[in-house]
């Protein structure tokens, strides 16, 4: 309307309404789901091994795919400033299901069977397929997706870096927690029922430390992106220097699942401020980094622990958080200009 002048808060609600029902944007969440309910529903029925491998990946595209468009979602979904908040509501909720999905199937399996969990899981994933349907925006294309434009975004000035950094926090936590449970056994002395406790302690710490992250960042992105590795690099000394302790152990445990709860969400906010103009791309250079780093920090993990055992991997480990959190304070400028 000539003359009337609107706030940022309503352009943005209006732009969420487009004249078509659903957009590109809203067609690429439900295909993505609709791949999960065909992953479960494989898996379930499988007759054999490879039906059940293939299952598996079908799964770990739709799961991909949605950690890729998460950034640009948020961006899509609410204001600017709401988009750490945003974040820490969508990785908050995948905490709480991590801690509670794996007690749940083994609760749900002795009574329906592990093809039953399967079943009842991609019911899950219709429910999850109907409320999308019903609750999200059309989200149209913004650009044209290209090779080319990933290599642009990479080339930018301090994405490259931030990226490296990306890998280096990722390959830090994984090379520790993969390893947990052969570190509780072996140096604390936990048996099986102790090591389980414990990771729900990491699971309940992930909790806590993702419903936070929000606030954090908020107040300080930099800071924050920047002290919580040096936090968890500090975290691997103690854990070193405890010994069989329980109680330190514990601490250590939820600790360093409280701050890991923050490094998806802040991250991820890191990538909407550093390439606010290419989401989706900058999501996808951002998953595939950080499944570079699971599989550097697991596999050097691994090598590491054959030949110097637990205490190096963790050392090893701390390490490489250390060097992040550095990088993050002194060098890294792309994204965190305003932080």
């Amino acid at each position: 309307v000539p003359g009337i002048r609107l706030g940022a808060e309503t352009r943005h609600a209006l732009r969420l309404k487009p004249d078509h029902p659903i957009g590109a944007g809203h067609r690429v969440l439900l295909a993505l789901s609709v791949a999960q309910v065909g992953s479960n529903l494989m898996v379930a029925l499988a007759p054999n091994f490879a039906t059940l491998l293939l299952g598996r990946m079908l799964l770990g595209v739709s799961l991909g795919g949605f950690w890729a468009l998460s950034a640009s979602l948020a961006m899509r979904l609410v204001p600017e400033s709401d988009v750490p908040k945003a974040f820490s509501i969508i990785f908050g909720g995948v905490s709480v299901a991590t801690v509670l999905a794996a007690p749940a199937g083994s609760f749900l399996e002795t009574f329906i069977g592990w093809r039953g969990v399967f079943f009842a899981a991609a019911g899950l994933a219709v429910a999850g397929f109907i409320w999308q349907f019903a609750s999200l925006p059309a989200m149209p294309p913004r650009g044209r997706a290209q090779l080319s434009t990933l290599v642009e975004v990479l080339g930018r000035r301090g994405i490259t870096l931030g990226m490296g950094t990306v890998v280096l926090v990722f390959a830090g936590h994984f090379g520790v927690f993969t390893y947990l449970r052969p570190f509780l056994e072996t140096i604390t002395g936990l048996r099986a029922t102790g090591v389980t406790l414990a990771l729900l302690v990491f699971g309940l710490g992930s909790i806590v430390g993702t419903w936070s992250s929000g606030r954090l960042l908020a107040l300080n992105l930099r800071r924050t992106l920047g002290l919580v590795p040096l936090l968890m690099a500090g975290l691997t000394l103690a854990s070193l220097l405890a010994g069989d302790n329980i109680m330190v152990a514990g601490l250590v445990v939820f600790l360093w699942g409280a701050c890991f709860g923050t490094i998806p969400v802040g991250w991820s906010t890191w990538l909407t401020r550093a390439v606010p103009d290419e989401a989706e791309a900058g999501g996808g250079l951002l998953v595939a980094g950080i499944q570079i780093a699971m599989t550097l920090g697991a596999a050097t993990g691994g090598v590491l622990l054959d030949h110097s055992g637990i205490q190096t991997v963790f050392a090893a480990s701390g390490a490489l958080l250390l060097l992040a959190s550095l990088i993050t304070l002194t060098a890294l400028r792309a994204g965190l200009a305003r932080a």
